[in-house]
């Protein structure tokens, strides 16, 4: 566990389960309880949707609620503060990506040569030949980093190694099992991987740009989906 935080410089997901957690225990919710649905909750805390999502599985990893896929949140022990520090949120990590490798993207269009883009066509090959999770996000990494690395700038390289870093912090890791981003039977990531790999290979920076944003995006799809508290419509921004 990260060292703990307290006040305004609390990651705002932390301050929203603190906010749940309080009210477990001022309402005598006993363990079981179900809480409230998704859009019930976020509208009484006054908060968005999905930063209530991240704040339920920052109090799921301290044990102090189950997530039922597709069911419900449940009680399952009274506490008022959740756990320390879990990492960034994934959504703002996810804003943070989307900002700054679609740039690289588009700057890549422009520098790349035939050797990295036979090293990015490898490392989509072995993201579709992967077998389990571990072998497919780091064949995953392997692209990103690789697409840096075709900017000859190497300060973004260090900047895009560093958000996948955290993109295996705690919440990331269960919100990404939650929702299936992880061995997903329906993953498009492959697929936009060559899509952005036929824009580089075309020179066409933004259209490389306008891939990458897309592909970002289809991640945060995934980790909005309705189906990790109940059968709603999916989470607002």
């Amino acid at each position: 566990m990260g060292r703990e935080e307290t006040g305004p410089g609390m990651r705002l997901y932390r301050q929203v389960a603190d906010r749940v957690a309080r009210m477990i225990v001022e309402e005598s919710l006993a363990p079981g309880t179900r809480l409230p649905p998704e859009r019930e909750l976020a509208a009484r805390l006054n908060v968005a949707r999905s930063t209530l999502r991240e704040a339920m599985i920052a109090l799921e990893i301290a044990g102090q609620v189950t997530i039922r896929t597709g069911s419900g949140i449940y009680v399952t022990q009274a506490d008022t503060r959740a756990e320390g520090d879990l990492g960034p949120s994934p959504l703002e990590l996810l804003d943070a990506r989307e900002l700054i490798e679609s740039e690289i993207a588009a700057r890549a269009a422009v520098s790349i040569d035939a050797n990295r883009l036979m090293a990015l066509e490898a490392s989509i090959e072995a993201m579709a030949k992967a077998h389990g999770r571990e072998t497919h996000r780091e064949a995953d990494r392997a692209f990103h980093i690789g697409l840096a690395e075709a900017t000859r700038i190497n300060p973004l390289v260090s900047i895009v190694d560093n958000l996948w870093s955290q993109m295996f912090s705690p919440i990331f890791e269960r919100m990404g099992a939650l929702t299936g981003l992880f061995g997903d039977p329906d993953d498009t990531a492959l697929n936009h991987h060559k899509m952005i790999l036929d824009a580089l290979a075309a020179r066409d920076a933004e259209l490389c740009r306008a891939r990458m944003q897309a592909h970002l995006i289809d991640v945060r799809r995934v980790l909005l989906r309705a189906s990790l508290f109940s059968a709603d419509t999916p989470p607002g921004p």
